[in-house]
């Protein structure tokens, strides 16, 4: 029986197949330390968020799999492992609609101040209607940065909503918007000054790091929204609290920050015009489903001798590790 551990439970039926298949462990905890007997036994271990460091991956020479329940997987080292014998799993796109779901949603509350007008109207406040601070997302404006498959998504939901679209991505052309029906910026700061809303869907790249900065900020329109369901590192976060206290932003959601959980010492959480969600923009009932379900599937499949489909390094598996299961060495 292949042993198996958890940083925290899977959701659905991925959690009951490990239960019913594996010998299996959940630490429950961000901190893999006090659990390393365990993570030494273990065939694979499967994270939402917790990522084991180098030093960690040195005591845990039989592990095989680390299995990440989504699509991001740039916090790995991916040579590293590959040359330690460890695949990567991962599940790419499968809870994009949920993100772009998450985003126009974030859109909407920021312009109509919803959670704002709940907790007004929970202490007595009615009168708060008569602020005449809501906006209509149709007529608007979407910028879209990134335009990779959870881009595409968004940038459709917000079209359908009565927006304007204007994509920037580098690796997109003018062409690529125009059959869309599209608008396209040649830079970052040319989006953001088109855009009365902008939503940043970017992965999180040496390349991309802090590229939201106060250029970036300083280039948009006064009284804009800026929504990120991507990867808070991708945002320079002191540059994002200038823009929302000097009126250059009205208001952001944020689905993601650069330390995760959130500081709460971080000043963006003390902002009113700031909403804040647990980076669970591809969290829904549904995406986590299918996306446990694949994870842990997968895993076990890998283990038993099945070649998949979602291994980012699949030069892993001719490590002596595998004791020639896919061709290798034993």
């Amino acid at each position: 029986m292949h042993k198996v551990m958890l940083s925290y439970p899977l959701f659905g039926a991925g959690m009951e197949l490990l239960r019913k298949e594996t010998d299996l462990f959940v630490s429950n905890d961000g901190d893999l330390r006090p659990y390393l007997d365990r993570l030494q036994k273990a065939d694979a271990f499967i994270t939402r968020n917790v990522h084991p460091t180098k030093d960690i991956l040195d005591n845990c020479p039989s592990l095989k799999i680390i299995g990440i329940p989504g699509s991001g997987y740039q916090n790995y080292d991916v040579d590293d492992l590959t040359k330690r014998g460890i695949a990567l799993l991962y599940c790419p796109n499968m809870n994009s609609a949920a993100v772009a779901e998450h985003a126009v949603g974030l859109a909407y509350s920021l312009l109509k101040w919803i959670p704002s007008d709940d907790a007004e109207v929970k202490k007595g406040n009615y009168g708060v209607r008569n602020r005449f601070n809501h906006a209509m997302l149709s007529g608007k404006t979407a910028g879209i940065a990134g335009f990779g498959h959870i881009g595409q998504l968004t940038a459709d939901l917000f079209h359908k909503n009565g927006c304007e679209v204007v994509i920037y991505d580098p690796f997109r052309t003018k062409e690529d918007a125009e059959k869309l029906g599209y608008g396209y910026a040649e830079t970052l700061e040319e989006l953001a000054s088109r855009s009365d809303l902008l939503s940043l869907h970017m992965p999180s790249l040496a390349s991309t790091y802090h590229i939201f900065n106060r250029d970036v900020f300083g280039a948009m329109k006064k009284g804009s929204y800026f929504i990120n369901c991507a990867r808070g590192s991708v945002v320079d976060e002191e540059a994002l609290y200038e823009a929302l206290t000097d009126g250059t932003l009205a208001a952001a959601g944020l689905d993601v920050m650069e330390k995760e959980p959130f500081d709460m010492d971080n000043p963006l959480t003390k902002l009113p015009n700031v909403i804040l969600t647990p980076h669970v923009a591809g969290v829904t009932k549904e995406s986590s489903e299918a996306i446990h379900l694949k994870i842990a599937k997968t895993s076990l499949e890998l283990l038993d001798g099945v070649k998949v489909e979602n291994i980012v390094n699949p030069d892993a598996l001719v490590h002596p590790k595998w004791n020639g299961l896919y061709g290798g060495k034993k």
